[in-house]
């Protein structure tokens, strides 16, 4: 984490609080910080001297960098918008940068909606993975468990070490999330049993010291990204789950975070108090970027209806 220096427009003072600002939240903000470098040095080269932003500075910087592609676009404007806010809290006279500068493309949701039953049968098929290598069935089992019950990135799941797990108040800390970003994620009773059945045979193969993975495939071997995919495929094909698109082991976050708001809407309470919540559980930057969980749910909505409408024709034609 690089520390920001060599600012000189009269903004360097803000930019450098802020940039602390996210660092003391949990981001390294590494890639921010260099955008808001590039953006200070805009300011520079357009003489610009106010101790605040106007309007004017912030189309300008907009318009300077059309040339750009969509995604670099997005991550500079994105992050001068968040600096514009947090200046405004500060000193109200201040611009902020309107979001429609900010472009936006239309996200297309990649997903594959898994109840808690099927969910079950890939965990029940784990053990065909291999009669003679009962760690890496179990391995596989824990895992889908996890993902399914918490939400959690692959990422960060495979990244997790045995000191990340805190069986006493049944937790587990997450160093490594996205954007660098901390957090602490419960688990419930099922799974909390899950790690402590897993915990005994794990450490036939593997150390047992704080800084040891938690899934291993063999001796001290932490379990790879490609190999765990490669193994969910296996069991999905086995349990006759197929696409396209065909699931993946992220939809067991989509799900998760889809069966929460599904609870919450049979519990008629308020999504828009409940999302920052489940926004922090997975680690989002921002309760908006959860905003898509809702979409996902209804999606998820119209396909169980149009199978069933199906189902309903189907049944109802005479037979030949």
């Amino acid at each position: 984490m690089k520390a920001l220096t060599g600012l000189s427009s009269p903004l360097a003072g803000r930019i450098v609080q802020f940039v602390a600002h996210k660092r003391t939240h949990g981001y390294d903000y590494s890639t921010g910080a260099d955008e808001l470098r590039r953006f200070e040095r805009f300011l520079i080269g357009a003489g610009y001297a106010r101790p605040v932003l106007d309007l004017n500075v912030l189309e300008r910087y907009a318009d300077q960098i059309a040339c750009l592609s969509h995604s670099s676009r997005v991550g500079r404007l994105s992050t001068v918008r968040q600096f514009s806010v947090y200046l405004h809290a500060l000193t109200p006279e201040s611009a902020v940068l309107p979001e429609r500068l900010v472009p936006r493309a239309a996200r297309s949701v990649r997903f594959y909606p898994l109840s808690g039953s099927r969910v079950g049968e890939l965990m029940a098929a784990a053990s065909t993975l291999g009669p003679n290598n009962e760690l890496r069935a179990e391995c596989m089992r824990l895992l889908i468990g996890l993902l399914y019950s918490t939400g959690l990135r692959i990422s960060e799941a495979l990244a997790l070490n045995l000191g990340d797990v805190d069986r006493a108040d049944s937790t587990l800390f997450v160093r490594r999330g996205k954007f660098h970003k901390e957090r602490l994620v419960s688990l419930s009773a099922s799974t909390r049993e899950a790690v402590d059945r897993w915990l005994p045979l794990r450490a036939r193969y593997a150390e047992s010291g704080p800084g040891c993975p938690l899934f291993v495939t063999g001796w001290n071997r932490r379990l790879s990204r490609d190999r765990a995919c490669r193994m969910f495929r296996r069991l999905c094909s086995r349990c006759g789950l197929h696409g396209p698109p065909p699931p993946r082991l992220h939809d067991l976050r989509h799900n998760y975070a889809c069966a929460c708001i599904a609870r919450w809407r049979q519990a008629e309470e308020d999504l828009d108090t409940w999302l920052p919540v489940l926004a922090n559980a997975m680690g989002h930057c921002s309760f908006h970027d959860t905003e898509i969980y809702l979409h996902i749910n209804a999606a998820a909505l119209q396909q169980a209806s149009e199978r069933f409408r199906q189902h309903v024709r189907r049944t109802m034609e005479p037979s030949p």
